[in-house]
Formats: structure tokens, C-alpha cells, sequence
């Protein structure tokens, strides 16, 4: 059977329900953050907590897809670090923590696709530390994410 282009591809792997996801939009994530997550999966008692992070692809023109355009192996590489980081943490809490990482341009789709795909009745987003652009983005994904997962409690920590 030929899979139609407009067709979204099956998941790579089908990823355990998780209480509580933890999101960043690649910055790594503060000690706050990873313990509120943790406090709200259960604490001790051996929750689930699924973390994602952002690999953002650039802008285009035109909408036009450039290779140039997508996250390099050196930024792949640091969300890697900082899921596999947040992992960890998690796990010396006592709790049981997968992750992923996202390229996408649109973390607010990606963050909604996650939370539903993981069952989450959380969802802790790690607003950054920065300058007012920085405070202003991260306040645009957290009022977009409000929106799209009404059902859902967010946590901006």
C-alpha cells in the first residue's frame, strides 16, 4: 500500500502516558521547573513525567524549505543534553521520566500534540531567563498553549 504524501507518518515509537509534561522551547531547564514537575507527577510515589524540548527550524521566505535551515548536529545535540539532563533529575526524584525532541517552528503545536498524545493533566513550561523579547515569546507560547489545551492545568514556572 502507498502511504498518501498528505498523510502524517505512524510514530516511531508509542511513548507511555505520562501524568505531567515538562516543555521548554530549547532553553534548559531550571531547578524550579523540574521540581514543580515533579512535585505535581506524585513526588515519591513513582509517577511518569514526559519532558520535550525544541529543536527550532529558521525562518524561511516564501515558505520555502532549506536544508540550511534546520538545527545542526551541534544544536541537536545540546537538546539532547538538556532532555537527557532534565531525565535524570527527574529519575533521582524517584520518578519514572522519558523525553523527545522536536524540530519544528511551532512549538505551541508541538507542545499541544504531545500533551494529548501523552495524556498529561499537567503541563509545566519553563519560561526562560532573558531579556524582554525572550519574557514576551515565552508569555505568546504560554497564552497560545492556554488556549489550545483547555482541559489541561499549565504551570508557567
Amino acid at each position: 500500500m502507498v502511504k498518501a504524501p498528505w498523510r502524517p507518518a505512524p510514530p516511531h515509537a508509542v511513548l507511555p502516558a505520562a501524568g505531567v509534561l515538562l516543555a521548554s522551547t530549547g532553553k534548559p531547564f531550571s531547578e524550579a521547573a523540574i521540581a514543580e514537575a515533579a512535585r505535581l507527577a506524585g513526588g515519591p510515589v513513582g509517577g511518569r513525567v514526559r519532558v520535550i524540548t525544541i529543536a527550532r527550524i529558521h525562518g524561511t521566505s516564501f515558505g520555502l524549505q532549506h536544508p540550511g535551515l534546520m538545527p545542526n548536529k551541534k544544536e541537536k545535540d545540546a537538546a539532547q543534553a538538556i532532555v537527557t539532563q532534565a531525565i535524570k533529575s527527574l529519575q533521582r526524584s524517584g520518578l519514572k521520566a522519558d523525553g523527545e525532541i522536536v524540530i519544528t517552528r511551532s512549538p505551541v503545536r508541538s507542545f499541544t500534540r504531545a500533551a494529548r498524545a501523552a495524556s498529561a493533566a499537567h503541563v509545566v513550561l519553563d519560561n526562560p531567563q532573558g531579556g524582554p523579547l525572550t519574557r514576551l515569546d515565552a508569555g505568546a507560547t504560554a497564552r497560545y498553549l492556554r488556549l489550545r489545551l483547555r482541559d489541561v492545568s499549565l504551570t508557567l514556572v
